[in-house]
């Protein structure tokens, strides 16, 4: 058994998963919902004997590399290297791409300038004004170490000196970790937040600059906030400031707040609220929705736009309801939850974290403060009404489920005082103006053809499922044929000839579990259809007792019909 086999051998697949996702038992296998695309209807199968795992829904499957590579993008050494590390297997034999080496360097820059950073921050004369300030805001030394903020100094070459001059890596290198501007530290003047992907490793920089820059300078550095550009392994998209140190809180309270900024996550967890990332700029991504949908049902959203004029905000928002997602919002507008009108969650949870506490508790359903404030700013005149439709039916139209659309229709039809038909009249022209439509069905993974097919498929389902590989009966269709000759000699799928193995394999994933009469149903079946096909297969001329035969062994599987 060669190193990638032994490493896979030792893996539990379920506890893997499960990291990602919650599974329930099945029967032999472990089900839950999909990781890799939305649905609200489990169809994701594990199989802890085969260490295999299949989405029924969009169809992906195969094993533990397979999995760590398609939800954390890593390339295939990374996968092994992380699930040698995982099982306590030292590799001995694997050689890394170029490509993933070069990641592996970056992440090593990244980090070696994570510890310089933090360094100059909270032990060097250099940082005594950036540490002041985040002092000034309220964060305590121990967030300040959790989160491991940094400081880059004032100061064109400081990076490069140490990484090139003493470190020996290349300018090639530091541009490719977007960590250099030409031959120049990107970032300057900055206080530093490292962006950590889901391994807790360091793949970028948020840099804010300090308040007392001048606006010139702060000019020159490039604004106020300056960010990690894209990068082999930097992708803003797929990113969740803080996930790394909150996913456990998140997966236990089964819910997260969504702030904007790095400093309103960090004072959200010093407060307590801890269950919290930070996202950049006002919109969810597709990619961000995914992360949070595998450890939680519900979001809080506190960002500092106003979520209801927001484009951005409205479509981010759209994907996680599309999903599954119960989306809340807090309220800051309250007098009674924000009596002193905090607008930055950061202040809020920094000067009244009991207050913070309350206001993340009492969220409210994204939709009611839809509706609440439009009502706030346009008025229930006429005019007002008419605009809050404008606003709103589009919004409600893209709610995915029915009942709670239903509840909504009927909530804005008592706000604005109308029938709930005149509602739902003006958000059908809404649709119609969209063009929007049903979509039709994929056929990309078509069932077999004919019944014969099908019938061998299900024979070789419940052989595999209840030991009777070894009382399999001849199959005349290619691909079964030949796995069913296979499995009378071994009745071990893992022992399957590659070509035949996986899609083998994937009958085990199956729902369903094997009954003695299930099996001998199936059996006669397929005898039925070998029996039809011999009688039409006969010439006129053929034998009338073979015909006379077959017609009696068919009208004996078909009398209990």
């Amino acid at each position: 058994m060669d190193q990638v086999e032994e490493i896979k051998s030792k893996v539990d697949m379920v506890e893997l998963v499960q990291e990602y996702v919650p599974l329930k038992r099945a029967g032999r296998n472990f089900k839950g919902l999909c990781p890799f695309h939305g649905e609200k209807t489990p169809s994701f199968m594990v199989n802890p004997e085969l260490q295999i795992f299949k989405c029924f829904g969009c169809n992906l499957g195969g094993d533990a590399y397979t999995f760590l590579q398609k939800i954390e993008g890593m390339e295939f050494g990374e996968a092994l290297q992380h699930l040698a590390d995982r099982v306590g297997v030292k590799l001995v034999s694997y050689r890394p791409t170029q490509g993933e080496q070069m990641k592996e360097k970056l992440v090593g820059i990244n980090a070696l300038t994570g510890q310089v950073y933090h360094w100059l921050l909270t032990e060097q004369k250099t940082g005594k004004e950036a540490l002041e300030y985040l002092k000034q805001r309220g964060l305590s030394d121990e967030v300040i170490k959790k989160f491991n903020i940094g400081f880059a100094p004032d100061n064109w070459d400081f990076l490069f000196k140490f990484l090139v001059g003493k470190k020996k890596y290349t300018l090639d290198d530091l541009t490719r970790a977007g960590l250099a501007v030409k031959n120049y530290d990107r970032f300057r003047n900055r206080i530093m937040f490292p962006l950590t992907n889901g391994r807790g490793q360091i793949v970028g920089y948020a840099g804010r600059v300090l308040p007392a820059a001048s606006a010139e300078a702060t000019a020159s550095q490039g604004g106020k906030y300056v960010n990690t550009p894209e990068t082999e392994i930097y992708h803003k998209s797929e990113l969740l400031y803080g996930l790394d140190i909150t996913r456990a809180e998140i997966k236990n309270a089964g819910w997260a707040v969504v702030v904007e900024g790095e400093i309103d996550a960090i004072a959200s967890w010093q407060a307590g609220v801890r269950n919290v990332v930070a996202i950049k700029g006002s919109a969810l991504t597709e990619k961000q929705v995914e992360l949070l949908r595998r450890i939680c049902d519900t979001i809080v959203l506190a960002l500092d736009t106003d979520i209801a004029g927001d484009a951005a905000a409205r479509r981010g928002i759209s994907i996680a309801d599309s999903v599954g997602l119960m989306v809340k919002v807090i309220n800051s507008k309250s007098e009674i939850l924000n009596p002193k009108h905090f607008k930055d969650p950061g202040d809020w949870a920094v000067e009244d974290p009991d207050g913070w506490k309350k206001a993340v508790r009492e969220a409210i359903p994204v939709y009611d403060f839809y509706l609440q404030s439009a009502v706030e700013r346009y008025g229930l005149e006429v005019a007002g009404k008419k605009k809050i439709g404008q606003e709103l039916l589009p919004v409600w139209a893209n709610i995915s489920d029915e009942i709670v659309k239903a509840h909504y229709i009927k909530l804005l039809a008592k706000t604005l005082g109308v029938e709930e038909e005149d509602v739902r009249a003006q958000m059908g022209k809404v649709l119609r103006a969209k063009g929007q439509g049903l979509s039709e069905p994929s056929t990309q993974h078509l069932a077999p053809s004919t019944r014969r097919e099908i019938l061998e498929e299900y024979v070789i389902e419940l052989a595999l499922k209840g030991g009777k590989t070894g009382e399999l009966p001849e199959m005349k269709t290619d691909f079964w044929g030949r796995v069913a000759e296979e499995l009378v000699k071994n009745g071990d799928p893992r022992k399957l000839p590659e070509e035949l193995r996986e899609k083998t394999q994937i009958l085990l994933l199956k729902e369903g579990e094997f009954e003695e009469k299930g099996w001998a149903t199936a059996l006669r079946e397929l005898e039925e259809i070998e029996v039809r096909e011999e009688i039409k297969g006969l010439s006129n001329e053929g034998d009338e007792n073979q015909l006379r035969g077959l017609i009696k062994r068919l009208s004996e599987l078909t009398k209990d019909k």
